[in-house]
């Protein structure tokens, strides 16, 4: 099992007192007190099983519903991820080429400045998240089509620099529908989550019935209120870059699958960790189109996480944040010893959440000091 196993597993058996350590309590409970999230959910997992678990606070205020190990949360761009490796398992099928251009399966993309499916993931490609027209959007494929008139469409020459970009994952899961020739949702829930036993998860619709559903919620700084129901979102228009619904435990057995080689061929799943390159060999990191991507130090991006490779072995760390409205969530991966973990929460992405004190507290024996 790729997740503890070879010379890295003494560090993997070490590691586990650490995962298990009660501060992370302290950590959600002191969040939760302090009304900077209603509830958090939080799975720790070590070499492919659950070692640590702890659900705090409320999925619901109206009802004072407890989040439990069940409760469901939206997960933003968790879902990236997700479609990366649906991606790659199309590619080991034989049924497309992640080098191939785009242009090859969504025709109305221009020609003149062709992107392969690899930049797309990537974040190189250089899509533009621009506005664009939503109404009557029915699939990725539609949507996409959308995409594609935007003025302009590119913020720069594709495979020049790395910006980050929701829109080039809507065109991603447009290629999975043209491929696959069925809905996203559709297409992910045969391919990857049946197959995983990944009961809790799916892509998400607003008028989706969903037993043990978190809701989402926008703090409002103030005692009397400390909490505003989320404003609306149609979450089907986030699509490939944002639409799903998971549980902690749910994306931790992810990981295990996905690491653990249940899922892809091994040299698929290490390609997910190789950081991007542009075009003239330079690591994309090193040329971030966005001013305000430059807090990201030395992180660098792979297909569908972001890479930290300040750890102990230099071995890299995979994860992703996600944001979507009422919800913030992070999920990571020290694929080398085996230690994963999911945190999510109920409340929009602000400096309060316990996010950044739970990386610390989780990933802390395997990142480099």
């Amino acid at each position: 099992m790729l997740l503890a196993s070879g010379p890295m597993a003494p560090l993997a058996r070490a590691l586990a007192p650490a995962a298990s350590d009660s501060t992370l309590r302290t950590i959600v409970d002191a969040a939760v007190a302090s009304r900077q999230v209603p509830g958090v959910a939080l799975s720790v997992w070590q070499g492919g099983k659950e070692v640590n678990s702890y659900y705090a606070g409320q999925a619901n205020l109206e009802t004072a519903t407890h989040v439990t190990a069940g409760s469901v949360f939206r997960i933003g761009s968790l879902t990236k991820q997700f479609v990366a490796a649906l991606l790659l398992k199309l590619e080991s099928q034989g049924k497309l080429s992640l080098g191939e251009p785009a242009q090859r399966y969504l025709t109305f993309l221009p020609q003149h400045a062709p992107f392969s499916i690899r930049e797309l993931l990537q974040h190189t490609a250089g899509i533009s998240d621009g506005e664009y027209d939503t109404e009557g959007v029915s699939s990725q494929l539609t949507q996409a089509e959308r995409i594609a008139r935007m003025t302009p469409l590119f913020d720069f020459d594709p495979g020049t620099a790395w910006r980050y970009s929701n829109a080039g994952y809507i065109l991603l899961g447009a290629i999975v529908e043209k491929v696959t020739a069925l809905p996203l949702a559709t297409a992910a829930s045969k391919l990857l989550f049946e197959p995983l036993g990944l009961t809790h998860t799916a892509f998400d619709q607003s008028s989706d019935v969903v037993m043990a559903r978190a809701s989402g919620y926008t703090p409002t700084g103030t005692e009397t209120q400390p909490f505003n129901n989320a404003e609306y979102l149609d979450v089907a228009l986030a699509g490939a870059a944002g639409a799903m619904r998971s549980t902690a435990h749910d994306l931790c057995r992810w990981l295990a699958a996905l690491f653990g080689g249940a899922y892809l061929p091994a040299s698929s799943v290490q390609s997910m960790l190789v950081p991007a390159r542009l075009r003239d060999g330079a690591l994309a990191g090193t040329k971030r189109h966005d001013p305000q991507a430059q807090g990201m130090g030395d992180t660098q991006y792979g297909l569908g996480f972001m890479l930290d490779a300040h750890t102990i072995d230099g071995k890299p760390v995979a994860g992703h944040h996600g944001g979507i409205n009422g919800f913030a969530a992070y999920l990571a991966c020290h694929p080398s010893s085996g230690l994963a973990y999911a945190c999510l929460c109920n409340a929009d992405t602000h400096p309060g959440l316990p996010l950044r004190d739970v990386r610390r507290q989780v990933l802390g024996p395997v990142l480099a000091k």
